[in-house]
């Protein structure tokens, strides 16, 4: 199944915040983001355009504006030989059997192609179309990509399923599986599990998984960020239902916040000993100090792409640590601009958690 996101009209084009609403709610429909266009107006060329698309994808779907939104649904009537009428205060093709106050969906023959018509500032209306399983997300942890790869490939034969997989970190691997028969994927899903066991997470989204398993076993957490900035609290935030386990945390960015607001002496910061598992060690004592949570979660390193005179750029240190004192720490080097090694640090600091107490996240 190949499915297609198109966004046309300059004022959506140029609000990023707004591209990003949509894309994420788009996800949610489709489970990823297949492929994006987007366009700054309907010009000329998008009948011919639109007609390839239709058949190259099984689905579309188009966000537009007001003035847009006209000229699509007179470009798909017509690739489809129909006209328009009025519906509920709304132009649709004749033949559109399914529609709402916001847009329609027109059936070709090998596409479903979902017209929706969108304002800035307001809530983006619902997708219509209606989709089959054809396939899924699940990921694994504690394990390397090409032995996942081997483990899955009897697998994949005896239940007749592809797989694509992609190394998120280097012991997290997220994969795709896909089979157009429902009930096969299923069967799959239940095969890994009984192979990996407790590596297994279900979903595309670590933190998901983790703020679920935090929220069923009344767990909190709490961070300490110094290089990522809030970040992951940020990320945590983007999830439903979070103040069941999340009351706040601390960034800390200067020393002399983390001296006076998490206690940690002036001879650990010194010297560049803010870049340091030491240091690390205690910004996790000084968020207990601070917050009643169950787990602590702290981060320091260099994000900039220069490295800095104590430390080099890409190196960051985290550690987690629980309620009875046990904690793990590492030190990891990323390659990549600023914003892509605060992301995987975030997302390492959460799965170190996830090796601290495995029992709990299974």
């Amino acid at each position: 199944m190949r499915h297609l996101l198109l966004i046309i009209g300059e004022d959506l084009h140029l609000h990023k915040n707004f591209i990003a609403y949509i894309c994420e709610e788009y996800e949610k429909k489709f489970k990823e983001l297949n492929e994006l266009k987007i366009l700054t107006k309907a010009s000329k060329d998008l009948p011919f355009l639109l007609e390839n698309w239709i058949k190259e994808f099984n689905y579309i779907t188009i966000f537009s504006n007001q003035t847009n939104y006209v000229i699509l649904a007179k470009i798909l009537a017509t690739l489809n030989e129909d006209l328009l009428v009025l519906k509920n205060d709304i132009l649709v093709p004749s033949k559109t059997l399914t529609f709402d106050q916001h847009g329609f969906i027109s059936t070709f023959e090998r596409s479903k192609v979902n017209c929706i018509k969108t304002e800035l500032q307001q809530k983006l209306p619902a997708i219509l179309h209606e989709l089959e399983d054809e396939f899924d997300f699940f990921m694994l942890k504690d394990i390397d990509e090409e032995s996942a790869r081997l483990l899955l490939e009897t697998l994949t034969k005896s239940y007749d399923t592809s797989i694509q997989t992609t190394s998120i970190l280097e012991n997290l691997i997220l994969i795709k599986a896909s089979n157009i028969e429902h009930a096969k994927l299923e069967s799959f899903f239940i095969a890994c599990k009984n192979l990996f066991g407790a590596k297994m997470m279900f979903g595309n989204n670590p933190l998901e998984y983790i703020a679920q398993t935090l929220k069923e076993k009344n767990l909190k957490i709490s961070f300490a960020e110094s290089c990522t900035a809030g970040l992951c609290a940020a990320n945590l935030a983007k999830i439903d239902g979070v103040s069941a386990l999340f009351e706040g945390s601390l960034i800390t960015y200067s020393n002399r916040l983390k001296h006076e607001w998490l206690g940690i002496s002036q001879s650990v910061l010194e010297d560049g000993g803010e870049y340091s598992e030491r240091c690390v060690y205690f910004m996790l004592k000084g968020t207990f100090k601070t917050s009643g949570c169950d787990f602590a979660l702290a981060i320091s390193g260099v994000a900039g792409e220069a490295d800095e005179p104590t430390c080099k750029s890409g190196r960051v240190f985290i550690g987690a640590m629980y309620k009875d004192g046990t904690f793990l720490q590492e030190m990891l080097d990323f390659k990549g601009n600023r914003n892509f090694i605060r992301e995987q640090a975030c997302l390492a600091a959460f799965c170190l958690m996830m090796r601290l107490k495995p029992e709990i996240f299974v």
